[in-house]
């Protein structure tokens, strides 16, 4: 997830899915991994820019960290002027806690809750700052994955 307008390189991304198990040693770790199909819309209206996105992500856990690999495409909208934010990458430092998931892509940090039994959907808020210009700008919206 790649490329936002002004030549701020937003990276949305990621997803997960978790069941976490129990023995007389106490909790397991959460078992994730898999395909999922992401999505995911963001913007700041004060800028006039808006991005939507989908991707399919492919992850693999150790622990309760979890890497990804992406394949995304999308649109972003700045003031009328359409931009391709098509792009793979990847995703080093993704973390489970419970039912939460959390990592950071370049510039953004997202955060989901993951929901099903077992876990098949992922729904979450972005947070993307940019200080290229010396002045910080927020770029946020929602996100969500299904598998």
């Amino acid at each position: 997830m790649r490329a936002l307008w002004l030549g701020v390189a937003v990276v949305a991304v990621a997803a997960l899915g978790a069941c976490a198990a129990t023995d007389a040693t106490g909790p397991a770790a959460t078992t994730i991994g898999g395909n999922w199909k992401f999505q995911e819309t963001l913007g700041n209206a004060s800028i006039g820019l808006t991005c939507g996105d989908s991707a399919q992500i492919s992850i693999s856990q150790s622990g309760q960290t979890f890497t990804a690999s992406y394949t995304q495409v999308g649109t972003c909208n700045s003031n009328g002027q359409l931009q391709d934010n098509s792009a793979t990458g990847t995703i080093g430092d993704g973390r489970i806690s419970g039912t939460t998931v959390t990592f950071d892509e370049d510039i953004c940090a997202y955060q989901a809750t993951l929901s099903g039994t077992p876990p098949d959907t992922m729904t979450g808020t972005v947070t993307c700052t940019d200080t290229s210009t010396g002045q910080p700008i927020i770029i946020a919206g929602t996100w969500s994955a299904t598998r």
